[in-house]
C-alpha cells in the first residue's frame, strides 16, 4: 500500500518535471503535446515506475530523474537574456557595475540594461546590421515599396532593402571622378533660406541646409528651440527657397512641404503657436506622435522636403529596450532618423534636451551620429538668444547667430554691437571696459563689467573666509589667470583679498582670448576706484608674464569700434603693423600701443603699477626660498 502511494507521487513529480524539459523534448524532435501525453500515460500506469522514456538506467540511482530537472534548469539558465550596465550620461557599457563611469567619470550613472534577442528575419529579411533603428527604416521602406532613386544616388529598386544607406555593390570611386570637374563648392548642394531669419540661420549652418544632413538643436528649457525650428519649417515649407542645383538635377526633387512631428505637444498646441508667430500654413504638416515607426510611415507617405522631430527624448522604437529618453532608445532612434535622412536626401532636424551641466541629454554618441550640433543660448530674463555651432561637418563652428525673442518668434539682430552696447551707462561708479570680439566672420562689441570688494577682517578668533569669485559669461579659469597676473605684475597681492565679480553685459559667453585686456582693466579699475576713459575700447590677449599678445583681424575690430563711436583703441604693440595703421587712419581712430599689462594700466587709468616679484640680487641671481645651511666649523 505504501509503495503504491510512493509510485503515484513519483509519477506526479515526473509530470511536473516534463513541463520544465519541453525545450529538450522539442530539440530531440518531440513536441510539447506529445511529452505531456506521455507523462499522463505514466501517471495512469498505477504502481511502478514511469514509462521507459523516463526510466532511469539500471546503473543509476533513483535520483536520475532529478538530473533531468537539473539539466532542464541549466538549459533555461542559458536561455536567459544577457544584461549589461550602461552609463546614462555617455553610453559607456560594461559587463559589471561601476560606481563611477570609466568613460565620463560620472558617479552613480551605470544602470542595468537587459539585452534583447534579435527579431526573426522572416519579417525584416536578412539583417545587414545596424540595430533596431536600421531595422525599423528597412521595414518601412519594404512596406512602402519606394522604387525611385534618392537625390544622393542611393536606389531602392532591389527587392530587399538594406538597413544601411551604403549599397553593397557600390565600388570605390576616385576622388577625381566624384568631383567630376564641377566648380568648387558645387559637389554638395545646399537649400537656401529666404528672409532675414533664414540668412541668420544660414550663417550658422555654413551657407544653407544640406540635403540628407542631420542637425541636433539643444538648449535650456524655454530658450526657444521649438520656436526657431517651427519658423525654419515655415521657411522650408514655402518651396520658394533658392536651391543651389548641381548639373545632374535639382535638390529635393518633387518633395514639398515639411513634416513637424512633436512628441511633447498636440497638433492644436503647435498650430496655435504657429498662428501667433504668423507662420505661413502652406507646406507645413503637423503630426503628434511618440512612436518613431509611425513618424517614419508618415514620411514615406508624404515624402516631405524636411523633417523636424521635437524631441529625440520623447520618441521610441518598439524593438529597442528601455523607456523613451533612455540611452538605448535615444541611440537607436537617432540611428533610424540618420538612415532615413541619408537614404532619401531629406534634411532632418531634431530637438535635444540638456542636463544640469548644459550637455545634451542621452549618450554622447548622439552628438557623434548627427552632422551638425547647434546650441541655443540665452537667459530667461533677457530677450537675446545666441545660436552657436558646436559641430558642423559642412562649415565652420565659429559663426554665431544673434536673435531677439518676441511674441512673433525669433527676430534676427542686424547690429549685435548696437544691441549689446545700447544700454551702456557712463558713470564713475561703474567699472566697465568695452571690447571687440570676432565670432566667425562678424565682429561685434561687448561690455565687460567688474566689481571688487575688500573683505572685512573678522579678527584672530574668527578666521577670514576665502574671497568670492564669480564670473558670468566668462570662464572661471580665465578669470583666475588674469587675477594672478594682476596680483604679480600690476596692482599687487592686495587684489587677491577682494571679492571679484565679472559680468558680460547682454548674456553673451566669451571664449575669445582677445578680451583678456578688457577683463583685466575692468578689475583694475574697480580695485583702484578710477573709471576707464569712455571713448576707449580694448582688445588683446594677456600672457602669464604680463605681456600683451597680438590677436587676429585687428583691422576689422578697429573698424567696428569706429562704427560705434570710439576714438581710441588700446591694443598690443606686437600686433600693430602697417595694415593696422592704415585701418586706424581710414576710420579716424587713435591707436594706443602697449607691450605689457602694466603699460596698459598706466595708459588707461594713469596709475603707476605695483609689481610684486622678488627683486634681483646684485650678482643677478634670484633669492632662494630655501637658504643654504651654514657649514660647521669642523668642515
Amino acid at each position: 500500500m505504501r509503495g503504491r502511494h510512493l509510485a503515484r507521487a513519483f509519477a506526479r513529480v515526473m509530470t511536473m518535471s516534463t513541463m520544465s524539459t519541453v525545450s529538450l523534448n522539442a530539440t530531440g524532435g518531440r513536441s510539447s503535446v506529445a511529452a505531456l501525453r506521455a507523462a499522463r500515460r505514466g501517471s495512469l500506469l498505477g504502481p511502478g515506475f514511469p514509462p521507459n522514456c523516463f526510466r532511469a538506467p539500471e546503473s543509476s540511482s533513483r535520483r536520475a530523474p532529478c538530473s533531468l530537472v537539473t539539466r532542464a534548469a541549466s538549459g533555461s539558465a542559458k536561455s536567459k537574456k544577457a544584461q549589461a550596465y550602461v552609463c546614462t550620461e555617455c553610453g559607456y557599457d560594461a559587463n559589471q557595475w561601476y560606481g563611477q563611469c570609466p568613460g565620463c567619470k560620472a558617479w552613480d550613472s551605470m544602470k542595468v540594461m537587459r539585452g534583447v534577442s534579435e527579431p526573426s528575419t522572416a519579417s525584416s529579411g536578412k539583417s545587414s546590421g545596424g540595430g533596431a533603428g536600421a531595422r525599423a527604416v528597412a521595414r518601412i521602406a519594404e512596406s512602402s515599396a519606394i522604387e525611385e532613386a534618392s537625390s544622393i544616388g542611393i536606389g531602392r529598386k532591389s527587392g530587399r532593402v538594406k538597413s544601411g544607406w551604403v549599397a553593397e555593390a557600390n565600388p570605390p570611386r576616385a576622388l577625381r571622378d566624384v568631383l567630376g570637374g564641377k566648380a568648387k563648392g558645387s559637389t554638395m548642394p545646399r537649400m537656401r533660406l529666404s528672409q532675414e531669419l533664414g540668412k541668420e540661420i544660414e550663417r550658422v549652418l555654413g551657407g544653407g541646409v544640406v540635403p540628407g544632413g542631420m542637425t541636433l538643436v539643444g538648449g535650456d528649457p524655454g530658450v526657444g528651440k521649438s520656436t526657431i525650428l517651427l519658423q525654419l519649417a515655415g521657411l522650408l515649407g514655402k518651396g520658394d527657397s533658392n536651391s543651389e542645383d548641381d548639373e545632374d538635377g535639382a535638390v529635393g526633387g518633387a518633395a514639398v512641404g515639411v513634416l513637424y512631428a512633436s512628441g511633447e505637444e498636440s497638433v492644436e498646441q503647435v498650430a496655435g503657436r504657429a498662428e501667433r508667430m504668423g507662420i505661413d500654413p502652406d507646406g507645413v504638416f503637423l503630426y503628434s506622435a511618440t512612436r518613431l515607426e509611425n513618424i517614419l510611415e508618415a514620411v514615406s507617405r508624404l515624402k516631405p522636403a524636411a523633417l523636424v522631430v521635437d524631441s529625440i527624448q520623447t520618441v521610441f522604437l518598439e524593438d529597442a529596450t528601455g523607456s523613451p529618453g533612455s540611452v538605448s532608445q535615444v541611440r537607436e532612434c537617432a540611428t533610424a532618423l540618420l538612415h532615413a535622412a541619408k537614404t532619401t536626401g531629406m534634411p532632418v532636424f531634431i530637438v535635444g534636451h540638456v542636463t544640469k551641466s548644459g550637455d545634451i541629454a542621452g549618450p554622447r554618441v548622439l552628438e557623434h551620429i548627427v552632422d551638425v550640433v547647434l546650441y541655443l543660448e540665452g537667459d530667461a530674463d533677457r530677450a537675446v538668444r545666441i545660436l552657436r555651432g558646436h559641430k558642423n561637418r559642412y562649415g565652420s563652428t565659429d559663426e554665431v547667430g544673434v536673435f531677439q525673442m518676441s511674441d512673433e518668434g525669433m527676430k534676427p539682430v542686424a547690429s549685435p554691437s548696437a544691441l549689446f552696447l545700447g544700454e551702456r551707462v557712463l558713470s564713475p561708479d561703474v567699472s566697465a571696459a568695452p571690447t571687440v570680439t570676432v565670432q566667425g566672420s562678424r565682429p561685434f562689441m561687448l561690455e565687460v563689467q567688474a566689481l571688487t570688494n575688500e573683505r572685512a577682517d573678522a579678527g584672530d578668533s574668527n578666521p577670514q573666509a576665502p574671497p568670492i569669485r564669480t564670473a558670468v559669461g566668462l570662464r572661471f579659469e580665465r578669470m583666475q589667470l588674469l587675477l594672478a597676473v594682476l596680483a604679480k605684475y600690476v596692482v599687487g597681492r592686495a587684489v587677491l583679498r577682494n571679492d571679484v565679480f565679472i559680468n558680460i553685459v547682454g548674456g553673451m559667453k566669451l571664449d575669445d582670448p582677445s578680451t583678456d585686456v578688457a577683463v583685466a582693466l575692468a578689475i583694475a579699475s574697480s580695485f583702484v576706484e578710477k573709471p576707464l576713459p569712455p571713448d576707449m575700447c580694448f582688445f588683446g590677449e594677456v600672457g602669464l608674464g604680463g605681456e600683451l599678445r597680438p590677436v587676429m583681424q585687428s583691422e576689422r575690430r578697429i573698424a567696428e569700434a569706429a562704427t560705434m563711436g570710439f576714438r581710441r583703441v588700446l591694443l598690443p604693440e606686437a600686433g600693430s603693423d602697417e595694415s593696422t595703421e592704415k585701418a586706424a587712419k581710414k576710420n579716424g581712430v587713435e591707436l594706443v600701443r602697449c607691450k605689457t599689462m602694466a603699460d596698459a594700466l598706466q595708459a588707461a587709468l594713469d596709475v603707476r603699477p605695483t609689481r610684486y616679484a622678488a627683486k634681483s640680487q646684485p650678482n643677478g641671481s634670484w633669492p632662494s626660498k630655501f637658504p643654504r645651511k651654514k657649514k660647521s666649523g669642523g668642515e
